[in-house]
């Protein structure tokens, strides 16, 4: 069985929800136990690092909703 158009979406949705949460606990614990934070745009640049690293390892659902002009 083939994967749907609907299942790509939902799967990279669902990988960039991670990624962005991921990042905000990350961050949360820096803050709290190390005394230490990043300015919003840092935090935005970091996830967008993850996703492009996700991307290089394979994680083909979430480079389906990527722009084709976004280098992995």
């Amino acid at each position: 069985m083939g994967v749907g158009f609907s299942t790509v979406p939902r799967r990279g949705m669902r990988s960039i929800l991670l990624l962005v949460v991921w990042q905000i606990w990350l961050e949360r614990n820096a803050r709290i136990f190390q005394r230490r934070g990043r300015f919003v745009p840092d935090l935005v640049a970091a996830i967008k690092e993850e996703v492009r690293l996700w991307g290089l390892t394979g994680a083909k659902y979430l480079t389906a909703l990527l722009p084709p002009f976004v280098n992995l």
